[in-house]
């Protein structure tokens, strides 16, 4: 019996580059996060984490708002699998004062 893995191929066959990491201040206005100067281009996977105690931070698209974002909890931590071959931008914002987050692409 053969168990289907979603990102199978990234499993079995990717070899993770030198990841590109950073922290960013996200505040209550939606901006582009990436971990280095820029997007890193042709990135596989982001993984983001909120290092923040008590405030939530959102992500999403470019119209993203606080209202309605994808939710990521004090202490949590998202990770995103990204198609290579399209340059896909992801925003955040936090649902009050400036929140540190930690961002890794690859």
């Amino acid at each position: 019996m053969e168990i289907y893995l979603p990102n199978r191929d990234d499993v079995l066959n990717h070899v993770i580059s030198t990841p590109v990491t950073g922290v960013v201040t996200v505040t209550a206005t939606a901006a582009e996060i990436f971990a280095g100067a820029t997007r890193l281009p042709g990135r596989r996977k982001m993984i983001i984490k909120n290092e923040d105690l008590v405030l939530r931070i959102k992500v999403g698209g470019l119209s993203l708002t606080q209202q309605n974002g994808f939710p990521i909890e004090p202490g949590a931590v998202l990770e995103l699998d990204f198609d290579p071959t399209v340059d896909t931008p992801i925003y955040a914002i936090s649902e009050g004062v400036a929140v540190s987050v930690a961002v890794m692409e690859y």
